[in-house]
């Protein structure tokens, strides 16, 4: 068990930027990936994933003392704190089960695919957290390491279905890809349902706002660049910036907006090199008998699209305000707020980037996202307590918006408080 948790410590310590290029060098020799081919992909992802992450962080920078302004100038106050996705994270990786969670999950997507009941081979390995969340609390709640492990299995194997299903749907922008991104993927059909009743409702059915349609109407005026640079300054102003900060503002987002999809399509660039020779290598393989396989990453490579960047960011006020009036809610959105862009990406791609659209979606999600968040409130203080985590002074529960999304493991949750 020492030599397994040394390695998953290893594997941890790597990051994202690094973990995912070292899995994938792994699967493109098993592919057979000529050598030098292989190197300059993994170093191309890796540089995409650091670019991307870099851009990210920049929008969380600008965005991030907007959304702490926001709430004190709205006097904001509810009773649970949202601490964010990477807490949360933390969480569940130092949850004692996880050696077994680990290597258990990739064994089953193996099984799962050579049995035909996935096509989603998962390179990301870093969000595995979201499976090992789904033990964490179960193994918490019940003691039981047998319950943990399932759990964490099955809304795994949940997880890799869901991918498959929603991978169609974005085959045109990145081919042989699927996200199996448990943070988000489970709001897909939702979406995909709401557009489809969107499309029966008069004057909102013709409405078509999105990047490129409005580049063609207003030109430069309908720029990722200008939107971002508007859209920037706007809630610069909301948040009470003076001068200097609305101007900052304004030309970081505008950065992000262009460089964000850039890097996105650096990344892509070298996994599409891994998804062709894993389908070649798949159709030639005596055990997958010609089946094709998806490349699964983080569903967070979504944020390159124009119109989830505008949707999420858009939401930023919006939720606040409903987190605000919202009855049954506790749960004070700060942590996560600079990341809707993730929990809100399929509204947008869904609504085949319609911003209008999409916004409609996000603003109806939020309100189970919220709901949700506030009734997982106790299995997060429980894996807080258990991880060792200090609580601020004067803060007594925590959640995070996360959790909203986090359908299968909330579910596995409230069935172990039943046995318990």
């Amino acid at each position: 068990m020492e030599i397994l948790s040394g390695i998953i410590d290893f594997t941890r310590s790597l990051g994202a930027a690094c973990m995912t290029p070292f899995f994938i060098f792994i699967i493109g020799l098993v592919v057979r990936v000529p050598i030098k081919e292989l190197l300059r992909a993994c170093i191309t992802v890796a540089i995409g994933f650091i670019g991307t992450f870099m851009v990210m962080g920049l929008l969380s920078q600008f965005i991030g003392p907007i959304c702490t302004a926001l709430v004190d100038t709205w006097h904001l106050s509810l009773d649970t704190v949202d601490i964010g996705w990477p807490v949360v994270a933390s969480f569940a990786w130092s949850v004692p089960i996880v050696p077994l969670i680990f290597f258990g999950v990739f064994i089953l997507n193996i099984f799962m695919i050579v049995i035909g009941l996935t096509r989603t081979l998962d390179v990301d390995i870093w969000n595995y957290w979201s499976f090992m969340m789904a033990g964490a609390m179960v193994y918490y709640t019940t003691n039981n390491v047998a319950f943990g492990v399932i759990a964490a299995l099955i809304t795994a194997a949940i997880t890799f279905v869901f991918a498959d299903h929603a991978a169609p749907f974005t085959q045109d922008m990145y081919p042989g890809i699927s996200f199996p991104h448990a943070c988000a993927i489970y709001t897909m059909p939702i979406c995909r349902g709401l557009d489809k009743i969107y499309d029966h409702i008069p004057g909102l059915k013709s409405v078509q706002v999105d990047t490129e349609s409005l580049k063609e109407k207003i030109g430069f005026f309908g720029d990722p660049m200008f939107i971002g640079l508007i859209l920037g300054m706007v809630l610069a102003l909301i948040g009470g910036e003076d001068a200097v900060g609305v101007i900052q503002t304004g030309f970081n987002i505008s950065a992000v907006m262009y460089l964000l999809p850039k890097m996105v399509a650096l990344l892509m660039e070298g996994l599409s090199v891994i998804a062709q020779y894993a389908q070649d290598w798949a159709q030639n393989s005596k055990f997958l008998k010609g089946k094709e396989l998806y490349i699964g990453i983080d569903g967070g490579i979504l944020m390159g699209r124009p119109a989830v960047i505008v949707v999420g960011t858009l939401m930023i006020p919006i939720i606040l305000v409903i987190a605000a009036v919202l009855p049954g809610n506790h749960v004070l959105p700060i942590a996560d707020l600079a990341v809707l862009t993730s929990w809100f990406c399929w509204c947008a791609v869904a609504s085949h980037e319609n911003i209008v659209r999409g916004l409609i979606s996000a603003i109806i999600m939020s309100v189970p996202l919220l709901l949700i968040a506030t009734l997982m409130t106790p299995a997060v203080n429980l894996m807080a307590v258990n991880s060792g985590y200090v609580f601020a002074d004067g803060v007594n529960n925590v959640s995070a918006l996360v959790m909203g999304n986090e359908y299968i493991a909330d579910i596995f949750y409230w069935l172990a408080t039943l046995i318990a």
